[in-house]
């Protein structure tokens, strides 16, 4: 079994499963709101402790969202570059030196997450309705971002083999 099969393995098992986690905090999320309004608007009622659920599971979202996007590569980018450089080797060094800059970022996230996670845990910190212990949501940041360091180093890579005449790994 080679490398490449290895990892196009692991990426099934991973969009399979960040798309299932999408999913399943969106649907909840969802249902939390609508609860919410419903008991707010028609049942003139506070439900205690549904805009904490909502609030810290969005948290999920969002991070699972950001790895998935560095994962098929359709986040969000402002380039510009193309428009100024006219040779495809350039262009993808250019590419690659930005998403080093997403790389040191990410990994910026995870040691400041990892750090966090662990002061949560010294604390026993805990969200002040339900009591849930905050690491439940605060270990997404650290996982959405070591997801999208490992992303993230894996599209630099596919600009520099680009950039140097080769086929892409991740293709």
């Amino acid at each position: 079994m080679s490398i490449q099969s290895i990892v196009k393995q692991g990426d099934k098992i991973l969009d399979y499963s960040m798309r299932t986690i999408i999913i399943a905090i969106t649907i909840m999320a969802s249902c939390t709101m609508l609860l919410q309004v419903i008991a707010r608007y028609v049942f003139e009622i506070a439900i205690s402790g549904l805009d904490e659920i909502t609030g810290h599971t969005a948290v999920w979202l969002y991070m699972m969202g950001a790895a998935y996007g560095a994962f098929d590569r359709s986040q969000i980018k402002a380039e510009m570059a193309h428009l100024v450089v006219k040779n495809e080797r350039i262009l993808y060094l250019i590419r690659a030196f930005a998403t080093l800059v997403a790389v040191v970022v990410a990994g910026y996230m995870v040691s400041w997450s990892y750090e966090y996670i662990q002061w949560s845990l010294k604390k026993h910190e805990m969200t002040p309705t339900l009591r849930l212990p905050t690491v439940m949501f605060q270990v997404s940041i650290l996982i959405g971002a070591v997801l999208m360091v490992y992303f993230f180093i894996r599209e630099m890579i596919d600009y520099l083999l680009l950039a140097f005449g080769s086929e892409p790994a991740s293709e």
